[in-house]
């Protein structure tokens, strides 16, 4: 009896585990599952002129909310004179990691509560910068009351990687809800607010 109960806490816990967490690819794993898909395509179209394409950098990963068992990262690029920012959605093929064709895929913001507490220290720094923000009522708001309700859907900025999330703010001054667009910054697999 008492190993049944000790068995279904362990599955119970390793169930509320973040699958994810040591299966997200690495840089130099998300830069061959390009090149694999660019011998592909250049296979395809017998073309002469190679294809140059390079994964300079990796922001994040995260499962893709689109398709079970994919992941989507957020990595800058270099493709001639075309460099910029792009979602990439892969998937895990026994131990090798693959490119998935899919375009405009999606990345996700961060949570409701990450946001509300990176715009509350960003409103806290900006008053201790500028003491006159501080009698400014939406300052007040953004310091203590205002209320992050949803980051929706996110469009990433080619040119910078910046997430410009449409967001729903609640403050008490005001009765219907404030539907916004917010920018973040995904570093490191760390979020960051970035005012206008």
């Amino acid at each position: 009896m008492r190993l049944t109960s000790i068995a279904l806490t362990a599955a119970a816990l390793f169930a509320a585990l973040p699958a994810h967490a040591a299966t997200m690819p690495t840089l130099d794993q998300i830069h061959a599952a390009v090149q694999a898909g660019v011998a592909k395509t250049q296979a395809k179209t017998q073309s002469s002129m190679p294809f140059v394409i390079k994964v300079t950098s990796l922001a994040g990963c995260q499962d893709s909310q689109e398709v079970p068992g994919e992941v989507v990262c957020l990595v800058g690029m270099s493709a001639g004179m075309r460099d910029g920012f792009n979602v990439l959605p892969l998937r895990k093929e026994g131990d090798t990691w693959v490119g998935v064709e899919r375009k405009n895929a999606k990345f996700a913001g961060p949570s409701p509560a990450e946001a509300q507490t990176m715009i509350r220290a960003w409103a806290k720094e900006e008053v201790a910068r500028n003491p006159e923000a501080a009698k400014d009522v939406q300052m007040q708001e953004a310091q203590s009351t205002m209320q992050v309700k949803a980051v929706n859907e996110c469009d990433v900025k080619r040119k910078t990687g910046y997430l410009a999330c449409d967001t729903e703010l609640s403050v008490p001054s005001r009765s219907e809800a404030i539907k916004t667009e917010l920018t973040f910054m995904l570093e490191s697999g760390n979020w960051r607010y970035v005012p206008r």
